[in-house]
């Protein structure tokens, strides 16, 4: 079956240093966004930014206020 969303990965890591976690956030549909992290619960929203900013939040709380999400740099295609 194939799945009609777009999805793109989430990385977890301190300000200055390495990858701690990875998730993804993807469409859905016309509801808008959703995105998880490993541990932490399913955030929606309306925008990927917002999702983005929910899970920075609870991915502080549990690691701590010097980690960021964000979402991963694509890469190119040779």
């Amino acid at each position: 079956m194939v799945n009609d969303y777009v999805e793109e990965e989430l990385v977890v890591r301190p300000i200055h240093g390495m990858q701690l976690s990875e998730g993804y956030i993807r469409k859905e549909n016309s509801k808008g966004f959703l995105g998880s992290l490993p541990g932490l619960l399913p955030s929606r929203g309306r925008t990927k930014e917002e999702v983005r900013v929910r899970l920075e939040r609870e991915a502080k709380a549990y690691y701590g206020d010097d980690v960021i999400v964000e979402i991963a740099p694509q890469a190119l295609a040779s």
